[in-house]
């Protein structure tokens, strides 16, 4: 739904150029949402922030027709609007006693509630661990599996190399291997 009023609000205003914007939208909506979504961590917010990237679309909708992979420029223009709008609120930190409570609560579930909640919450103890991470890692791993772009995709929108994101992905898998088995360690294993 999002996507339909994005895309009304983005092409009644883009006058002569409809088709180009218009496909544009069409294909990539959900990438840009998808995108801010994995940095600000809120709907409203990636809905805004998805807004704003083809509102500068539109502004530059001359290099639009230029661009050899659409997909790559509107990626990088959504995850720089979503960083400066993400700049803007405070970052939640994970401390050791959020921790033990989540942990505890996993240990805690009946085995029936298990199937049901254990996904969801590990998902949850996932994401609190993964904002722990620095910030380079952290958009490499969230650009790679929340928005399935390929390394070199990856590296255009970071502004790096194609190697530099592989390390970066491994290495944040790395650390997340090692909070899980500390965590494990020091909580037991959640059943």
């Amino acid at each position: 739904m999002a996507e339909a009023v994005i895309a009304n609000g983005v092409i009644s205003l883009a006058g002569g150029r409809e088709d180009v914007l218009e496909a544009a939208v069409r294909e990539h909506a959900r990438l840009i949402y998808r995108i801010a979504y994995s940095i600000l961590r809120n709907h409203h917010d990636a809905e805004d922030a998805t807004q704003e990237t083809f509102m500068r679309v539109l502004r530059y909708r001359r290099r639009l027709e230029g661009v050899q992979d659409a997909k790559t420029w509107l990626a990088r223009i959504a995850w720089r609007v979503a960083i400066e709008r993400g700049k803007k609120s405070p970052e939640i930190s994970l401390s050791e006693a959020e921790t033990a409570r989540a942990v505890m609560k996993l240990r805690s579930q009946l085995a029936s509630a298990e199937d049901s909640l254990l996904g969801e919450e590990t998902g949850a103890l996932l994401e609190s661990l993964i904002a722990t991470l620095p910030e380079p890692l952290r958009d490499a791993l969230r650009l790679s599996t929340v928005d399935e772009l390929a390394p070199s995709e990856i590296a255009d929108v970071l502004g790096t190399s194609e190697s530099s994101v592989r390390s970066r992905i491994f290495r944040a898998r790395q650390i997340l291997k090692e909070k899980l088995a500390a965590l494990e360690g020091k909580y037991g294993t959640p059943r």
